[in-house]
């Protein structure tokens, strides 16, 4: 009866750290919350779309590759606002925790106690930096449903546990589109594992089944509204010069004391050697496949370093089955030497998370904030619908606030290869760059209302100083302006404005 006790406390205890901690790290809406969030707002209220309704350039061929996951954020967020969309990423962190468990539960042979702490420790690893306000987070937990129902498949030799693959394919490809060859690119090392080969040690399951569900779930995830072309969507943008050169996640890896780059050398190395250790009899094809292939994509890109932690974790359910004690009988005498192993990267993590949250954690709250107090002034003297100039990262919320601004967020529809009108993500870099004048970008577009933030590439050309435009509006940090062009409004509202800002 004390035994019994004791496990279900244990249960309690695993699973609540990893929520209580969500509560923790999820302290802030991600800044792409808000291009979703104007996604799904559209997409609930007039349907699915073909061209790009928020932006201000006129019919550009638009993707939207993550509208089911768009819509599902606008419906939480109409219904329960910002803090709902937080709890919604608590909630969902459970399920990846609970799918984490069923894992390692197959792969351990049924020992809850190694279970739950490899679970703790791979949520741990993903909850910094990827439970987050995108649609990544659903992703997780189709791809944790896709393992899981491949390794029972394997555990049971039955086919009926692969039914459920060609669903999550079609539920991932209007999800979160950018992420569906994801799924085939897991499910290759289980169909190697599966081969007979003469000089590797594989599993040698069998193929048939597998080949025929990979090549099904292929079809099927062309279910969608786009058909085709999320495919061709995801090569014309993952492939691009200025994607690579303008957003951050696509930057290959290079190592640093600090942040993401760092939780990632301590992953990589730590993982590495219990790998090397476990190589002889106790490691699986299918493991070596997914621990490699996903660093890879880590590696050349920090994007990809989310389905490395994703999977490169679990496999230690496996290696410890016949190490790890599946009771808690003997406890103190039989993990001392595991927790040694385990506790110092927990804390780790702990003490990393920590301080991040002490130095970043209200960022975006605030510039937020910010910019809210601008747009204020700014519905004063617009209409909804009014084009305005907006750099990268904030065109987002200018949407979300009901404007069409010159970019946003969305750096794929910006593309010429996907909208098929102008390489407006090319224009925006030469722009930051310096390598297009300021001028002849303005008098292209004759932006009636532009909002600067503080890092814009266009403050550094003194835009202030320009006797076209005037300060309508400023947040008391200085972060946000809002600029209008001087021949909308007569001399003395330009004067009253002024002086109301002095």
């Amino acid at each position: 009866m004390q035994s019994s006790y004791n496990k279900k406390m244990l249960y309690i205890i695993f699973f609540l750290i990893p929520i209580i901690l969500s509560f923790i790290c999820v302290y802030e809406v991600d800044n792409d919350i808000w291009y979703l969030l104007s996604e799904g707002r559209y997409i609930v209220q007039n349907g699915i779309y073909h061209i790009d309704p928020l932006s201000m350039h006129e019919g550009f061929d638009v993707v939207v590759q993550n509208w089911a996951s768009a819509s599902i954020f606008w419906l939480v967020f109409s219904f329960l606002g910002k803090n709902g969309l937080l709890l919604m990423l608590v909630v969902i962190n459970f399920f990846i925790c609970l799918l984490m468990y069923k894992i390692c539960m197959l792969l351990s042979n049924k020992n809850y106690l190694l279970s739950l702490l490899v679970m703790l420790v791979n949520d741990l690893v993903l909850m910094r930096y990827y439970l987050v306000t995108r649609p990544q987070i659903f992703s997780f937990i189709i791809l944790l449903a896709l393992i899981y129902s491949l390794e029972l498949y394997i555990k049971s030799n039955n086919s009926k546990y692969l039914i459920t693959i060609p669903f999550l394919s079609l539920i991932e490809a209007n999800m979160h589109a950018s992420l569906w060859l994801m799924l085939f690119l897991l499910m290759i090392p289980y169909i190697i594992d599966g081969m007979k080969l003469t000089y590797i040690d594989t599993q040698k399951y069998r193929l048939k089944p597998l080949l025929i569900t990979f090549f099904v779930s292929l079809l099927i995830g062309l279910i969608n509204p786009y058909g085709y072309k999320i495919v061709v969507f995801i090569f014309n943008s993952f492939f691009n010069d200025t994607m690579h050169l303008l957003i951050n996640e696509l930057h290959a890896y290079s190592f640093s004391f600090s942040g993401l780059s760092f939780l990632a050398y301590c992953v990589i190395t730590t993982t590495l050697l219990f790998y090397i250790y476990f190589r002889k009899g106790k490691i699986r094809i299918r493991y070596i496949c997914l621990y490699f292939g996903t660093l890879l994509l880590g590696l050349i890109s920090y994007k990809g370093l989310n389905c490395f932690f994703l999977v490169a974790i679990f496999p230690f359910a496996y290696f410890f089955k016949d190490l790890f004690p599946k009771s808690l009988d003997g406890f103190r005498e039989s993990f001392i030497k595991i927790f040694k192993i385990f506790i110092p990267i927990v804390c780790l993590i702990c003490i990393a998370s920590f301080i991040n949250i002490s130095i970043y954690g209200f960022k975006n709250f605030e510039m937020e904030n910010n910019a809210r107090r601008v747009f204020y002034e700014l519905d004063k003297y617009t209409e909804n619908g009014q084009k305005i100039y907006s750099s990268f990262n904030y065109g987002g919320y200018a949407e979300f606030r009901g404007y069409k601004p010159y970019i946003d967020p969305r750096a794929e529809v910006f593309l010429k290869s996907n909208n098929h009108k102008e390489d407006i993500l090319l224009e925006f870099y030469l722009l930051s760059n310096g390598k297009m004048k300021y001028k002849e970008f303005i008098e292209k577009y004759n932006f009636e209302y532009m909002l600067i933030n503080h890092d814009d590439v266009l403050v550094i050309y003194m835009l202030d100083d320009d006797e076209d435009y005037f300060i309508i509006a400023e947040d008391p940090y200085n972060r946000f302006r809002i600029y209008a062009r001087k021949d909308l409004f007569t001399e003395e509202q330009i004067n009253e404005i002024t002086n109301r800002i002095l």
